[in-house]
């Protein structure tokens, strides 16, 4: 992989907490945990970030154990951290984990009670987790409480470079002058590909679809 291999070009002294990140965070999209774990062990001074980072990567992969011992390893000598728990959620998310996952976001409202933004953003999380396991129940109870409290998740923004110039995206974002051309590109891809055997994977719908919608 050609991040890694840059990576292992930089001199040792010329490496810090950015480039660790970097070079674990690629590791993390692409599945090379033991790359990522060689990595880790050769840092010296391990920042909340890299261990963040490390803790995704686990994730990821389910090691749910594993990333856990990460975090009780950091929390020895510091307090906790929302983000690393908030990977261990995401991770358990895409697991599908629903048991998990239920016990990392009660552990987060132990954690954090004050911490507002966190707290609705595993809130989500976890209600995408009940209905794409088929609980649409709960999940519609758990959008009512994140509802009743008031507060507003974040919204997720992609970003992405097209000669030289930064373009933001969020979901059903229509704000590009171009919007009508980019999406009519999408649903030509998309055609393509169910054309060529491609089945988009329904579980992974957490809401209730309109008559006139579908997957």
């Amino acid at each position: 992989m050609q991040a890694i291999a840059l990576f292992h070009q930089i001199p040792r002294e010329l490496l810090g907490e950015a480039t660790y990140v970097c070079a674990l965070n690629a590791c993390s999209h692409s599945g090379l945990v033991g790359e990522a774990r060689l990595i880790f062990k050769n840092i010296e001074m391990k920042t909340m970030r890299i261990y963040s980072t490390m803790i995704d990567c686990l994730s990821r992969a389910s090691a749910f154990d594993q990333a856990q011992e990460l975090i009780d390893e950091y929390e020895r000598n510091h307090s906790p951290e929302s983000t690393m728990y908030m990977a261990l959620l995401s991770g358990a998310r895409n697991a599908k984990n629903v048991y998990l996952s239920q016990n990392i976001y009660d552990r987060m409202k132990k954690l954090f009670p004050e911490r507002k933004d966190p707290l609705v953003s595993a809130a989500v999380l976890l209600a995408n987790v009940y209905a794409s396991s088929g609980e649409i129940g709960k999940a519609s109870d758990i959008r009512l409480e994140i509802y009743k409290s008031g507060t507003k998740k974040k919204v997720g923004l992609t970003w992405i470079t097209v000669d030289g110039q930064v373009y933001t995206f969020r979901a059903h974002d229509r704000s590009h002058p171009r919007s009508n051309e980019i999406y009519a590109e999408g649903e030509k891809i998309s055609n393509e590909i169910i054309k060529y055997g491609h089945q988009y994977d329904s579980s992974w719908i957490t809401r209730v679809l309109d008559e006139d919608e579908t997957v």
